[in-house]
């Protein structure tokens, strides 16, 4: 019996900020050149009140609404994000109480973002192999948007929120996940950070005044902050090459992979990369126009988009590459089976009746 994932569905944020929204925030003929290498016209942001375990809790109630996901069977809840609700609790511990799962059931939080989706799949597939689990509700959600300084012209036009959500559990089909690829360059972990957002630099006054760089970013020691060139370079030589050590390592030609998904970071960078690996047209597939780069979400949006679009069929291999803040990576593939219930014609759309428990005030 192999670990496989049985369904899946995703939210976006209800808001929209287009590239006629920034020209208003933006000088025009920046906002066109960042626009041209990202790829992303229009972004999906949360409100103020909205927050990612809001997201996710939307996306899993459209599962059970559709009888793929019987919550009182799910023994093991991990939710990955970096924007979380709270400091103390998780938002797995949150999300538990929310959706009424049982006191058996196991909940916690992977603090990861960008690369986060192989490392929870990872987790995920390690605990329902060991026994400890039958069966998992991973979910994934970021609300960056809630992180950004609206005047940081490298970050704003960049970044929207989503969430996904995956049910997994054993099956006897022929299909599941090859294996997993994990790496961090922790001597560069600064290169994206929040440097007041925990115990090491408290918030305070001076955490919150307003900083101009050389390129007229503007931004506090309290938002998300990015070496963009560092990053770059970082993406551009690492990513390919744990993809080669990965295939190497499952004994995989990229010939058997039918679907190659990558972080959505900007089209700039993900067709780079799939230009040194070779990956041909056929076997790329984008979702980052209309929503932007949603984070820890983009992956496992990404892969959901994928099956829901047709684009991933039963029986494909598919191999997911993730990575960012860290620095971190990882990579896995798996044979995709037919999901249980078919969520192909679902919404996606934000819906706050949908939320059993009170939406988090911001």
């Amino acid at each position: 019996m192999a670990v496989t994932i049985k369904n899946t569905h995703y939210c976006l944020a209800p808001d929209e900020l287009t590239d006629a929204d920034l020209e208003q925030r933006f000088e025009a003929k920046q906002l066109q050149s960042i626009t041209k290498m990202s790829g992303i016209h229009t972004r999906r942001v949360v409100p103020h009140g909205v927050t990612a375990c809001d997201l996710v809790e939307v996306a899993v109630r459209r599962l059970v609404a559709v009888k793929s996901l019987d919550l009182t069977k799910v023994d093991l809840l991990i939710f990955a994000t970096q924007t979380p609700d709270y400091q103390i609790p998780g938002n797995a511990c949150v999300l538990h109480g929310r959706l009424g799962l049982a006191q058996a059931c196991a909940a916690f939080d992977i603090n990861l973002g960008c690369s986060a989706f192989p490392y929870a799949l990872a987790v995920v597939h390690s605990m329902l192999e060991a026994g400890v689990a039958r069966t998992a509700l991973l979910c994934h959600g970021d609300a960056i948007s809630s992180v950004l300084h609206p005047r940081d012209r490298s970050l704003v036009p960049l970044h929207g929120d989503a969430a996904a959500v995956y049910l997994l559990e054993h099956s006897e089909a022929a299909s599941g996940f090859d294996g997993f690829l994990l790496g961090t360059n922790g001597a560069d972990s600064q290169k994206i950070s929040m440097p007041a957002s925990g115990m090491r630099q408290k918030s305070c006054s001076e955490t919150r005044v307003e900083q101009v760089d050389e390129s007229g970013n503007v931004r506090t020691l309290e938002h998300l902050q990015m070496n963009g060139p560092a990053v770059f370079h970082f993406s551009l030589k690492v990513v390919p090459q744990a993809i080669q050590r990965y295939l190497e390592q499952e004994h995989l030609q990229l010939e058997q992979v039918d679907l190659v998904l990558l972080h959505q970071a900007n089209k700039t960078m993900v067709d780079l990369i799939y230009r040194a690996l070779k990956v041909p047209p056929a076997k790329r597939f984008y979702f980052m126009e209309m929503v932007g780069n949603l984070a820890g979400a983009s992956t496992p949006v990404l892969l959901a988009e994928a099956w829901r679009s047709g684009r991933l069929k039963s029986g494909m291999r598919v191999l997911m590459a993730s990575f960012g803040n860290g620095l971190s990576w990882g990579v896995t593939s798996l044979v995709w089976s037919a999901a249980e219930s078919d969520c192909s014609h679902a919404s996606v759309e934000y819906d706050s009746q949908l939320l059993g428990g009170k939406p988090s005030k911001g």
